[in-house]
């Protein structure tokens, strides 16, 4: 979330006012710049990522959906919610009204939530596509993708919205002060619902896929590869034998397709899923100190107060 931390500090308790500090040119200077660069380099980025996906047409699958989807929450945060962020760190309180604040608060939370699920469910979208290749056209539909989509919205909607209808601390009287919610049950609420319960899922599902692909591999490598399919199990060989050519198709040479068939969607299902691990370990250990000091600074707020 975006909000200053500063402003979730003991010396605060809720209604305190606070003289509005001179802005320090040179801090400001540089904060803005960097603050700026890093805003702009967001927006464009997660456009290209958009753009991409939109302009190429073997890119418009379910899988790439979901990844527009992240792209999208992403660019509704750098272009909505950080400019303001920035100001806020610039000046050091908050110019924008209350109404506003409590705004800029939930949408932050929003954007924040939809990311983190959409992650979420990019990494049960890698999991089916590795734990079963060929099925997974089959299984993980359109019209399923758009329902998921849908449900990380109106789940993330129903996380962030919670203050706007009063679940929350008294607003300080000092409208130059804009805080997150400090409200323990808000915060338990909104910490389970936006982080951790999807960190359980995406740890759980790259943790399946991990142990699928080593399988997969290990019997790849061997020339042999089982897959259950509606409780029968078809066995395939690789024949390394040279076969004299005969006219028509034979049982190996069937099974020689399908083996290459499903050694190549395994393939680039594992190139997949590990790119995309990548990129939510790193998001992972971005938000876990967040997650971690939020709760416990709020505790120690209502220890001191």
């Amino acid at each position: 979330m975006a909000l200053n931390s500063e402003n979730i500090s003991a010396s605060d308790c809720f209604n305190c006012t606070q003289p509005v500090e001179e802005v320090n040119i040179s801090k400001a200077i540089l904060l803005g710049v960097i603050l700026g660069g890093l805003i702009v380099f967001g927006v464009l980025g997660n456009i290209l990522v958009i753009l991409s996906v939109a302009c190429h047409k073997h890119l418009q699958s379910v899988t790439h959906y979901y990844i527009i989807n992240l792209a999208v929450a992403d660019l509704l945060l750098t272009s909505t919610v950080l400019p303001f962020s920035a100001i806020f760190e610039i000046l050091g309180y908050w110019v924008f009204g209350r109404i506003f604040c409590n705004i800029w608060a939930a949408v932050d939370v929003l954007c924040c939530t939809a990311s983190i699920m959409s992650l979420c469910v990019i990494s049960i979208d890698r999991y089916i596509g590795v734990s079963y290749p060929l099925r997974y056209p089959a299984i993980v539909t359109e019209k399923r993708g758009l329902l998921a989509l849908v449900c990380v919205w109106v789940l993330s909607l129903v996380i962030s919205v919670g203050p706007l209808f009063g679940w929350k601390q008294p607003a300080p009287e000092d409208e130059t002060i804009c805080q997150i919610n400090t409200d323990p049950g808000y915060v338990l609420f909104s910490a389970l619902g936006s982080f951790y319960l999807p960190l359980i899922i995406i740890l759980a599902m790259y943790c399946q896929v991990y142990v699928v692909a080593k399988r997969e591999s290990k019997g790849l490598s061997c020339g042999l590869k089982t897959e259950k399919s509606h409780s029968e199990e078809v066995t395939l060989r690789i024949h390394r034998k040279t076969t004299t050519e005969t006219t028509g198709s034979t049982p190996s040479t069937k099974h020689k397709s399908n083996f290459s068939v499903r050694l190549l969607k395994f393939s680039r299902e594992k190139k997949a899923a590990k790119s995309l691990g990548i990129v939510v370990g790193c998001f992972i250990l971005c938000w876990l100190p967040f997650f971690i000091i939020m709760p416990i600074e709020v505790h120690s707020l209502y220890l001191d107060c």
